[in-house]
């Protein structure tokens, strides 16, 4: 389905307008014709970005999807987001151009618009013997699960992509990948060579793997928004993959546990990772490497304008995010949030309360996404006291000024158990660690989503209740611009009880209050990605 939008330009130097009609610029919102579509929708919002600031428009879509929108000024370089809402106010379906194209008569600017669908995928471990006091775990692939943020359902994990066991999910602008890889059954370790199969956004189709494949247990990925490119790093190296080709070339050597891409105002194609993360809940470590590897040429530039894969800094850098030209990291041992460009990196501020600068209670932030000059925070913070949990809180904090950060969401992790028989006797038990696995932002910054690992230790009381070990892992995702949760969604929660000989036993997780979990034990698994499709990390 390609929808026409006519946007009628104004003369850059003013004098005489044209009629309405003439020099008028097609506007082409590209959706794949399949039952993916989005729906519900009854107005498009255009944003665009301009050298000299953003220029907005609201309209309605008519019932053979025509729109029109208000007169603008020519533009040498202009890039497009849209944002189909319902009457709500909801994004229905977002998209964005890839690069910057011109804004003058009798263009025509096409933008890919998909459905706002967040994407998780990992490994599960099953207990083979099923004795909780020596669990012997088998590990295997686990289906790619997905909320659809345009149909307001609960996650129960039977919204799958059929068929596309995955330890990995990459977004490419409006295309998805899987990687899958061998996992070993003991350990849970992957193994074997990894590949990469497309995903279809008409139909969650899974297309014909492509012929490249990559060593080393794969930890991360990205793709750039024209979906031609996509750089994975492993325990290993830091792969660029060709889509088009299929081709799969290491970039260099390392272990790259964050890996994004940046698309230039050039057009060159920039792979930025962190190689040797070092965050621990122990004392910060500052050997981790930031890493600016060129993966293709700006148009026209030639392969010799690349310049060579490097390494940038050292510090205790913990993630980093692109947005619309520029490449931005978070530092979990100094407190700061920074730009990163191929010969350096720059302080921008810092995020109050985190940092080794802020004493020995302080916070680490430790994830990072941003989307149109608001960066997303992860911060995890220990304990308070033997007793209380350790927490999880997400800032927003402006990229250009040093205003106060806001803070979206903060929650102490804690876990409630239950007897299955006698579901009034519970267990309260309070984290002694949270860790951010993933943050990513969705259609364009009206969602944020992210995922959480915490762990849990009881010891017995008495012969009552026995020694309790839990390890819980969580999707949650925010309305961006108010903080509601959308969807929470548990997907883990598991395991070992020491002396289960005591008086209570046959113990299981709860779901808190608007928390979701498998409909059966058959669909839990690890979150070993989470990506949007057109998302922002």
């Amino acid at each position: 389905m390609r929808w026409l939008g006519a946007l009628a330009l104004v003369g850059a130097c003013g004098g005489t307008q044209s009629p309405p009609d003439a020099g008028a610029v097609q506007l082409v919102l590209d959706i794949p014709n399949g039952m993916l579509d989005p729906k519900g929708y009854s107005t498009v919002e255009i944003v665009l970005h301009e050298p000299g600031g953003d220029v907005t428009r609201t309209t309605t879509v008519d019932g053979n999807g025509n729109f029109g929108l208000d007169r603008i000024d020519p533009s040498n370089s202009v890039s497009v987001e849209a944002t189909l809402r319902n009457n709500s106010g909801a994004a229905m379906g977002y998209g964005r151009t890839a690069v910057a194209a011109q804004l003058t008569g009798g263009a025509q600017i096409t933008v890919p618009v998909r459905r706002p669908i967040a994407y998780v995928a990992g490994t599960v471990s099953r207990d083979a013997d099923g004795d909780p006091q020596t669990p012997a775990l088998t590990w295997t692939e686990a289906p790619a699960t997905y909320a659809d943020l345009s149909a307001s359902v609960p996650l129960d994990g039977q919204s799958i992509v059929t068929g596309s066991n995955a330890v990995l999910t990459v977004a490419a602008g409006p295309n998805l990948y899987l990687v899958t890889q061998a996992v070993t059954a003991t350990t849970g370790v992957l193994r074997d060579a990894a590949q990469i199969a497309p995903v279809s956004g008409a139909s969650h189709a899974i297309g014909t793997a492509l012929p490249g494949s990559m060593t080393g247990a794969v930890l991360d990925g990205a793709g750039s928004d024209d979906g031609a490119q996509l750089a994975i790093g492993t325990t290993t190296q830091l792969f660029a993959v060709d889509t088009t080709s299929g081709t799969a070339r290491p970039l260099t050597d390392g272990s790259f546990a964050r890996v994004a891409i940046l698309t230039t105002d050039s057009g060159e194609i920039d792979a930025i990772a962190i190689k040797n993360r070092g965050v621990t809940t122990g004392a910060c470590a500052t050997t981790a490497e930031l890493w600016w590897a060129p993966i293709t040429a700006a148009p026209g530039a030639g392969s010799g304008s690349m310049g060579t894969v490097h390494m940038v800094a050292t510090g205790g850098f913990s993630d980093i995010a692109t947005d619309r030209g520029h490449a931005y990291y978070v530092d979990a041992c100094k407190g700061e949030l920074g730009e990163v460009t191929a010969a350096a990196t720059k302080m921008l501020r810092t995020i109050p309360g985190t940092g080794t600068a802020a004493g020995p209670a302080a916070g680490r932030a430790t994830a990072l996404a941003v989307s149109n000059g608001q960066a997303f925070v992860g911060i995890e913070l220990p304990p308070a006291s033997a007793t209380a949990p350790a927490i999880s809180s997400l800032l927003v904090a402006s990229i250009a000024s040093s205003d106060d950060p806001r803070t979206l969401w903060t929650e102490g992790a804690q876990q409630v158990l239950d007897l299955a028989a006698t579901p009034d006797v519970q267990r309260l038990l309070s984290a002694s660690s949270v860790v951010f696995n993933h943050l990513e932002v969705g259609a364009g910054g009206d969602y944020v989503a992210l995922t959480t690992s915490a762990h849990f230790h009881a010891p017995q009381i008495r012969n009552l209740f026995p020694d309790m070990t839990i390890d819980t892992e969580e999707l949650r995702v925010f309305a961006a611009a108010t903080g509601g949760i959308l969807q929470r969604y548990r997907s883990w929660c598991d395991g070992i009880l020491r002396n289960d000989g005591t008086e209570f036993s046959g113990w299981e997780c709860t779901a808190a209050t608007g928390q979701s979990a498998p409909a059966t034990d058959a669909l839990e698994h690890h979150i070993g990605s989470m990506t949007f499709l057109f998302g922002k990390k």
